[in-house]
């Protein structure tokens, strides 16, 4: 009778809500045998302001008492939504200690889209696995990228339950998996600066608890668009460039540390900036006369190394035995950096505007702190320092 299948349809509906803190509904719902059913044109809503967070073409399930066991047919995402669908797990599932749902484990086999705006993101072989408990809820996932069958992605979000100190973490590893940076954009804004090419493979830890929250990162990113990155300085480089990241600690939006590399080819700088730059960070330099407003970048190379007592650059391009270790090749120009060690209030001073608003970057670089000489001295001795020896005539200065 048409009264009881709809009965069904609902009960099934509140069941699914009530586990996972978003409102789903059906179209047609249907049980194919003992404890299996199939449930068809899902849409699944913000429970506060009903906007749709996403579809799934079919789902076919399986019902037992240790928990429940499904597979989504063609699921799209609402990438603009993307943000706010994670913040309702988060919060409903994630954050409250669960005595009664059961294990939930979800496989999409055929991949599944997130839609942003005119592009999408196409994520293949999904499995899902969530993992109530009255102690600590879980979420384990794992997928490969579309384009990049040799890799996956893996994600494990765990959230324990204490009276004291609730903490929330994350990990996200993709060793070989480029993924977009474009992707986190709306949780995090300053990826925009990265440009909409930017990708990351590597790792992300994240722990967040009532009062705090840290995040270590370690990876490689590749083309970074370096305007974007200088949007604030009227974007004084231009091209693409690589970072490799080997240790990113951040806190509360504040760089505890970083260390890694970075190189770019094929670019152009503004020249009074950069001689601004390289004043203040104490980088030797070789200006060719009259090379106009911008220069050419060939090629840039150099090791970095930054915390609270300060940042050292190391360049790592050829240079000849006289000469203090190449950190870019400008044309006739040349820019070194041999491992002086510059305080972040200078760091400050070389990026900002010619006529301020380095207020930004005193909130997110490390915070100076007021140790001895000997002890800033050692920060950062796993970088290998190449001095120049013997200066000769046309040794940059």
């Amino acid at each position: 009778m048409s009264w009881y299948r709809d009965w069904e349809k609902h009960a099934w509906e509140q069941r699914v809500s009530r586990t996972l803190g978003i409102d789903v509904s059906a179209k047609d719902f249907r049980w194919t045998a003992p404890y299996q059913f199939h449930a068809d044109q899902v849409e699944i809503r913000d429970p506060e302001t009903h906007a749709i967070l996403g579809c799934v073409g079919g789902i076919d399930g399986m019902m037992k008492t240790q928990g429940w066991s499904v597979i989504l047919d063609a699921p799209a995402i609402d990438g603009e939504q993307l943000d706010r669908g994670i913040d309702v797990l988060h919060d409903w599932f994630l954050c409250r200690p669960q005595t009664s749902s059961q294990l939930l484990a979800m496989a999409i086999p055929n991949g599944m889209t997130i839609h942003h705006g005119l592009h999408k993101t196409a994520l293949h072989r999904i499995d899902i696995v969530f993992r109530p408990s009255e102690r600590v809820s879980a979420i384990q996932a794992k997928w490969q990228l579309e384009g990049q069958p040799f890799g996956e992605v893996s994600l494990h979000i765990s959230r324990e339950h204490s009276s004291e100190d609730s903490t929330t973490r994350m990990e996200l590893s993709s060793p070989s998996t480029w993924l977009p940076c474009s992707i986190a954009e709306d949780r995090f804004p300053f990826l925009q600066w990265m440009g909409q090419g930017a990708k990351f493979r590597g790792v992300v830890q994240y722990r967040e608890s009532r009062r705090t929250w840290d995040a270590m990162l370690a990876g490689e990113v590749q083309d970074l668009d370096l305007g974007g990155m200088t949007s604030s300085i009227g974007s004084a480089l231009q091209g693409t460039g690589a970072l490799v990241l080997k240790d990113l600690h951040v806190r509360d939006g504040r760089i505890l540390k970083a260390t890694g590399d970075f190189r770019s080819q094929a670019g152009r700088a503004n020249r009074k900036w950069l001689q601004r730059v390289a004043e203040i960070l104490k980088m030797p330099a070789l200006w060719e006369a009259d090379s106009g407003d911008a220069l050419p970048i060939d090629q840039t190379g150099f090791e970095f190394a930054l915390d609270p007592s300060g940042i050292r650059l190391v360049g790592t391009l050829p240079s000849p035995n006289d000469w203090p270790p190449i950190a870019a090749r400008l044309g006739s120009s040349s820019l070194c950096a041999n491992g002086a060690l510059v305080p972040v209030s200078q760091m400050v001073q070389a990026l900002q505007r010619d006529e301020g608003n380095g207020a930004w970057l005193a909130q997110v670089l490390p915070l100076p702190e007021s140790n001895s000489i000997e002890r800033r001295e050692s920060a950062t001795s796993s970088l290998r320092f190449r001095l120049s020896r013997n200066a000769g005539r046309d040794t940059p200065q």
